[in-house]
């Protein structure tokens, strides 16, 4: 047996570091998290006269992005579709993985598979990278005889999923630059162009014009008190980020989430596409409905959604209807429910439910288009209003002193 350091975050989120003897890294790994602890990185210690043999960092794999995954998946699922043993097509990844990280990661789990471990209990080795719905799929899959077809059908929903964000965030990087030049520009003239002005004022001998002396006080309560304001500032954020950690909360920033003008209602449709787009998937790959609304709800962001969804899992549980319990939901609009009921008619509620996915998801890149090119004049013509107030406010005494000496 070899001896092991170890990096952990426990239950509490504390991060403790310690050592112990195992036969490798896997089984420290193993050790830990049926402890119910997160392992953060397993290192081998060095041996006298020795090298460092082997060093497993759990941390650096939270780098690989789902875009990288997603490649993977599909790649996996077309050798394996080709005829090519698991433990084989594994093989050729790590080949051909130019992602070192994700190589490393490759090569740990063939040698598990070639170790007589299953693919699924493999995967669900690295938390960090395979999420629990990718793990119960791969199992759904290695249990139906169908593991390319599900591979090949996670990969799509991974790059659905990954499309969504990137098309959100891509709709708020222009405006959030815009925002933060503008505010940027506003505290540098506070900061170092206005008091410049103040002194030529404190001449004129005149009772200033009234924006004017708004500006000149706003600039010297920035320049005056700013060591109030920047630790207030933090310590807000330290309370807000502590309060939203809570159960309480969350729900109470996710309830302000759906209630916000514009914003609230591509929220509730991001929520609903992917509510539908998973559940949707896991049926289509053998996923039972009782179990896929449990992972479902897990993956939902919104507290609000995750309570119906935890609703419709209990009272489904205990003999009810899907189309009537997503009826009664007042996260859901009808459509949802109608269309499930046309896939229970059919026996195809997985089709409905990503037919639902599809239609929301073209819905919310159109909003996102609106929405856009919307924000960026509101945004200009905001920070315009601003810096043209400071503009105005510093010319009007100028103004008054041209006009007394005419």
């Amino acid at each position: 047996m070899a001896a092991y350091t170890y990096k952990i975050k426990d239950r509490n989120g504390q991060i403790i570091t310690g050592a112990m003897e195992a036969d490798s890294e896997a089984s420290v790994i193993n050790n830990l998290q049926k402890k119910g602890c997160f392992p953060i990185s397993v290192t081998e210690q060095k041996k006298k006269g020795g090298r460092l043999s082997n060093e497993v960092s759990i941390q650096i794999f939270q780098r690989i992005r789902i875009k990288d995954i997603a490649v993977f998946t599909m790649q996996l699922s077309n050798l394996i579709n080709s005829g090519m043993p698991l433990v084989k097509a594994l093989s050729v990844l790590v080949r051909q993985t130019e992602n070192k990280k994700l190589k490393a990661v490759t090569e740990s789990l063939r040698n598990d598979v070639q170790g007589g471990s299953s693919f699924s209990d493999a995967i669900a080795k690295y938390p960090l990278i395979f999420s629990r719905l990718y793990v119960s799929m791969i199992k759904a899959g290695e249990l139906g005889g169908i593991l390319e077809i599900v591979l090949a059908s996670l990969s799509e929903f991974l790059e659905e999923d990954q499309a969504l964000k990137s098309k959100i965030k891509a709709a708020l990087v222009y405006p959030a630059v815009m925002s933060l030049v503008g505010v940027a520009t506003v505290l540098f003239l506070m900061a170092f162009v206005i008091p410049r002005f103040v002194m030529m004022f404190q001449d004129i001998g005149r009772t200033l014009p009234l924006p004017t002396q708004i500006l000149i006080f706003g600039s010297r309560f920035l320049r005056t008190y700013w060591w109030i304001y920047l630790p207030m500032s933090f310590l807000l954020v330290f309370v807000f980020r502590r309060y939203i950690r809570k159960d309480e909360g969350k729900a109470a920033l996710d309830r302000i989430k759906l209630k916000m003008p514009v914003f609230g209602k591509i929220i509730r449709k991001v929520a609903i596409a992917r509510f539908a787009r998973t559940l949707g998937t896991l049926i289509q790959n053998g996923v039972s409905i009782l179990n896929a609304l449990k992972m479902t709800r897990e993956i939902v962001a919104n507290r609000m959604f995750a309570e119906e969804i935890n609703k419709i899992h209990t009272e489904l549980k205990d003999g009810g209807n899907l189309t009537q319990l997503l009826t009664k939901c007042k996260e859901f609009p009808p459509i949802v429910a109608d269309m499930v009921a046309i896939g229970e008619e059919t026996g195809k509620i997985d089709d409905s439910l990503l037919k639902v996915a599809g239609s929301y998801e073209r819905e919310i890149e159109n909003e996102l288009k609106g929405l856009t090119s919307l924000l960026e004049p509101a945004v200009i013509l905001f920070m315009g209003i601003i810096v043209g107030f400071i503009v105005l406010a510093m010319l009007l005494p100028v103004f008054e002193i041209t006009s007394v000496i005419q």
